[in-house]
């Protein structure tokens, strides 16, 4: 069947395949096909015309366009991006009537450059799928088709070749865009240069005139080379005679059409259909072609992109660390399995009410500290180790002189969580202690205490360590400075849990000092490091859920309070509900179907954690 189907995800109006291609037979649909080379070359036939296309070419299908891929180096990767029209019609009602044409004899101009950043972006995104990536490529998309509008709908003819236009004049432009539409949409009638004329209210003299200035050919030229384009799809769709195709497309005698048909395509319609139909996509004649893995595939846009970039003389390129790693499910290198104490005061309950309940029940600690001080009530205490204990908590009293609190700004940072996490993995020591709250401050907010929240209840990023630290316990089945894999045996399934962190040596030595404000906000704005890590797991076959949390350097009070100046006002933020400065991490929960390897990309690009829950959703689902 000439005509290929599309269908999309409900939440990705888009098709893209990164693939080393042998053939893709001829075939047409009613969507826009972006077709990118990035590495080697394949011969791309549309319409009349066969094109060698290199690494960096970018071809664009219009919808009813017949065409076909074929390899001509063995090593070659492309990618086809796929756009559906009903989707994006809200942006651009006009889309279904475009004629893009991105081919161009001339490399490295801004426009091209433009379109190949644009489409590298969306590759990149989809290929590494981080946090959100589906809608960053849809909006990416919007800016992509914007571009496409504005420099690509419409063509030339360069020695018969159909290339990008070049003229710059955008009234022209505009306007020869316009006359292109409407050729094309009502090719099949007996339109005239005195139509055309009425609609643009422009002279016959003055319209033929632009129409051959900056196509290179006259209005019945024009008008012929669409309808032949055309007739290819009834040609090899269809059995219809050849009379029936000349006067479904617009001409007037069988003979005229197939002297316009030669005239374009070198042979007549007969020898066309001869020649050509046995070379349709259909069950007998597939695609044969090698999707790379996600991982690869990430890789080799990221090597096109720095390329790209380095070609460019991109200033702002950071410096990154790019990390492939095979996970062995089965390896047991340590275990990773803490028990947390929490430690509370009477001025927290005080403070927090019955939040302070909410965010235990959160944290689930091995047991609960209740600090005792001189000047608080014996009938208090009490009442508060009662509450604790009704809860179900493991809770007894302490004194305060047996509590010491450590101050640095870099605990009310993204700094302090990865601090925690490596210093975990390299203590054999079981256990571990914090405070829930920091001690009340009239005129300071952040006092760089080691606290999980602030006097006001806004939890930091060392919460959030806590929070996955304590609910966390099994084998350590891969680990170096920047990640780390956990596996967990649950009685009906096998977890895996993720923990990539992106910090130096210098950075996380901020923690162990007494540092100030400006110099832990001034050390992570100039951390330019970005982490890359690609990991494989091995897995048996099945649908798993994935679910990503991410940790910024920006998203959390600290980052609040740093893009603010730190200002003294402890009252900022007050009169709210604590949560909604408590910088959770951005989450993201997808489904993957497995057939023997589940690739996970990691994204990091400054200071920063992620971690990522795996779990089994329904085993075997594949035979």
């Amino acid at each position: 069947m000439l005509l290929e189907r599309l269908t999309y995800a409900d939440d990705l109006p888009m098709n893209i395949t990164v693939a080393n291609i042998t053939e893709d037979p001829l075939h047409y649909h009613l969507d826009i096909e972006i077709t990118y080379v990035l590495r080697g070359s394949v011969r791309l036939k549309n319409g009349y015309r066969c094109y060698t296309l290199q690494e960096g070419d970018i071809f664009t299908n219009s919808g009813h366009e017949v065409h076909s891929i074929t390899a001509l180096t063995e090593d070659n990767v492309v990618a086809q991006i796929q756009i559906s029209t009903h989707y994006y019609f809200q942006f651009f009602p006009n889309l279904s009537k475009a004629c893009y044409r991105t081919y161009s004899r001339k490399l490295g101009d801004k426009k091209h450059n433009r379109l190949r950043e644009l489409l590298l972006q969306i590759l990149l995104k989809y290929t590494t799928r981080g946090f959100n990536y589906k809608s960053k490529c849809i909006y990416l998309m919007v800016d992509t088709i914007k571009h496409l509008n504005k420099y690509f709908n419409l063509f030339a003819f360069d020695q018969e070749v159909v290339v990008a236009f070049e003229k710059s004049n955008p009234v022209a432009v505009e306007r020869i865009s316009r006359i292109c539409q409407y050729i094309y949409q009502y090719y099949a009638d007996n339109i005239t240069l005195e139509d055309l004329s009425a609609v643009e209210h422009l002279s016959t003299y003055y319209l033929s005139h632009i129409i051959k200035s900056f196509t290179g050919m006259s209005f019945r030229e024009f008008l012929c080379f669409a309808r032949v384009e055309w007739s290819e799809i009834m040609l090899l769709d269809s059995d219809a005679k050849i009379s029936r195709i000349a006067r479904e497309v617009g001409f007037s005698t069988t003979a005229y059409y197939k002297k316009y048909f030669k005239k374009w395509f070198s042979l007549t319609p007969e020898e066309h259909r001869a020649r050509y139909l046995p070379l349709v996509k259909s069950d007998l004649r597939p695609a044969v072609m090698e999707p790379l893995p996600m991982n690869k595939a990430a890789a080799l846009i990221r090597q096109v992109y720095a390329n790209y970039n380095l070609r460019r003389g991109n200033g702002d390129i950071v410096s990154s660390i790019n990390l492939e790693v095979e996970v062995d499910t089965a390896a047991a290198l340590g275990r990773f399995e803490k028990t947390l104490t929490v430690i509370v005061t009477l001025d927290d309950y005080k403070a927090l009410g019955l939040r302070m309940f909410a965010l235990l029940e959160s944290l689930a600690p091995h047991r609960v500290l209740l600090l005792q001080r001189e000047e608080d009530s014996p009938e208090d205490l009490g009442a508060v180790l009662k509450l604790l204990r009704r809860e179900g908590r493991t809770a007894k009293q302490q004194t305060e002189t047996d509590c010491v609190r450590g101050v640095s700004a870099a605990y009310d940072s993204i700094l302090y969580p990865i601090y925690l996490f490596r210093c975990c993995l390299k203590s054999e020591n079981g256990q571990m202690s914090v405070f829930l709250r920091d001690t009340d401050s009239a005129d300071k907010l952040l006092q760089g205490q080691s606290a999980l929240v602030t006097a006001n209840g806004i939890c930091k990023p060392s919460y959030y360590f806590y929070l996955a630290a304590a609910h966390t316990q099994g084998s350590i089945i891969c680990q170096s400075n920047q990640y780390c894999v956990v596996r967990e045996e649950h009685a009906d399934q096998t977890v895996f849990k993720l923990f990539v962190y992106n910090a130096d040596k210098e950075l996380l030595d901020l923690c162990r000092m007494d540092s100030t404000q400006e110099q832990v906000k001034s050390a992570v704005n100039d951390f330019k490091s970005a982490l890359e890590v690609s990991m494989n797991i091995r897995l048996p076959p099945g649908q798993y859920a994935v679910t990503k949390y991410s940790l910024t350097r920006e998203g959390n009070i600290f980052g609040y309070m740093a893009n603010m100046g730190f200002p003294d006002d402890a009252a900022v933020f007050s009169g709210y509900c604590p949560e909604i400065y408590s910088g959770a991490p951005v989450l993201e929960v997808y489904p993957d179907d497995v057939r023997t390897i589940l690739n996970i990309h990691f994204s990091i690009k400054s200071a920063g954690a992620q971690m990522a829950i795996i779990r089994p959703i329904q085993q075997n689902a594949f035979p």
